[in-house]
């Protein structure tokens, strides 16, 4: 680990763009941002970059760098902190301690898709394994502490996973890309994490990418980027409902109630009323990548990858409340445990930008409630 201590202001020349007064800081990471996680209590915050994770203390100095074989593209803290998922585009994953910055890699092959156990104790990696001389498509579980794979589950071409909050069920997506149809039909496996059984299959859209699965684990929400489409499915009927939107779903983001599921598109947000499944359209910024929100739910924070701002949502009269300038190609987002901070990552120069939010005007009235 490369130890430093350092901070750094803004710098004219990571755009034209300059950042609003909310920004308090800019850290130099020296490397383009791919993805920003914050500790769940906030003390330190972890920058994916194409060699390396940047570790950010919450006085926003550099205090280490954790080299990493291949390029992250996303990471996830475990609920206790204690452990840092790093997965590269290569679908090679990285589980790296918090307190000592050891990392081990315990997937032997690349993985499709990767998903932690609420309690932090398993991974499940789908992925190909050899056997009989063939490849075949699997889940494995995999006990990080030992580094051990416990147990597999056969599921061909999984596109994602997600796991119940409780951490009883887990999710899948696939469908048949081998098919001659250009949209084949979508797949969701239910799986037991007791049995390692699967014990529902359910038909759902074509061309399924993402998987999201509300806090009260009721609700399930599935994106079609190709169909413009996401297959919300009720979890305690087994019900799936296909909703056609206007736009390219990309990813969702649930409310912290379940009460809302947060659709981010192509170029906007789609808020979608998870009992009634009615839709309201925000138009954000130009090509919205990070998507956060606050722990209240009351706002979401939006990177705007095309125009170089933030937009900041109210969820409340579903409106873009005010838009804050940011250094460069902001492509990734996080927010503060205590919704106070957020951090917004500059593909292109390499920074991450602090934006405070109780001192955004357009805030001021919420953030006092």
């Amino acid at each position: 680990m490369d130890d430093q201590d350092r901070a750094a202001g803004f710098r004219a020349e990571l755009g034209e763009s300059t950042p609003a007064e909310t920004a308090i800081a800019t850290i130099s990471v020296d490397g383009r941002v791919h993805d920003i996680a914050v500790s769940p209590h906030g003390e330190h915050i972890y920058v994916a970059r194409s060699d390396s994770v940047v570790v950010i203390n919450g006085r926003y100095h550099i205090v280490g760098r954790i080299p990493v074989s291949g390029s992250p593209k996303s990471l996830m803290t475990a609920a206790d902190g204690a452990q840092l998922l790093v997965v590269d585009y290569d679908g090679s994953v990285l589980v790296v301690d918090t307190g000592d910055y050891t990392a081990q890699a315990p997937l032997g092959g690349c993985a499709r898709a990767v998903v932690v156990s609420p309690d932090g104790r398993y991974l499940y990696a789908a992925h190909n394994q050899a056997s009989d001389g063939r490849a075949n498509s699997v889940i494995s579980v995999i006990d990080i502490a030992c580094a051990t794979t416990v147990a597999t589950v056969p599921v061909d071409d999984v596109a994602a996973l997600a796991i119940s909050p409780d951490g009883s069920r887990l999710y899948a997506i696939s469908c048949d890309r081998r098919t001659h149809y250009q949209y084949p039909e979508g797949w969701l496996h239910i799986i037991d994490t007791a049995s390692y059984a699967a014990i529902n299959t359910i038909a759902v859209g074509a061309c399924p990418e993402t998987i999201t699965v509300s806090p009260d684990g009721d609700y399930l929400y599935i994106t079609h980027y190709d169909t413009c489409s996401v297959s919300a499915v009720n979890l305690t009927t087994g019900t799936g409902t296909a909703l056609v939107l206007r736009d390219a779903p990309l990813a969702v983001v649930f409310a912290p109630d379940s009460g809302h599921a947060y659709v981010r598109n192509a170029r906007s947000l789609t808020v979608i009323d998870t009992t009634t499944n009615d839709a309201d359209d925000i138009d954000t910024g130009d090509l919205p990548r990070g998507l956060q929100l606050s722990p209240d739910g009351k706002r979401a924070y939006i990177a705007n990858f095309g125009d170089g701002t933030l937009s900041v949502v109210d969820m409340i009269t579903k409106s873009v409340a005010t838009t804050v300038g940011v250094p460069g190609y902001p492509e990734a987002v996080a927010v503060s445990p205590d919704g106070e901070r957020v951090y917004v990552g500059d593909y292109w120069s390499g920074a991450v930008a602090v934006i405070s939010v109780p001192t955004v005007c357009d805030l001021r009235t919420d953030a006092d409630n």
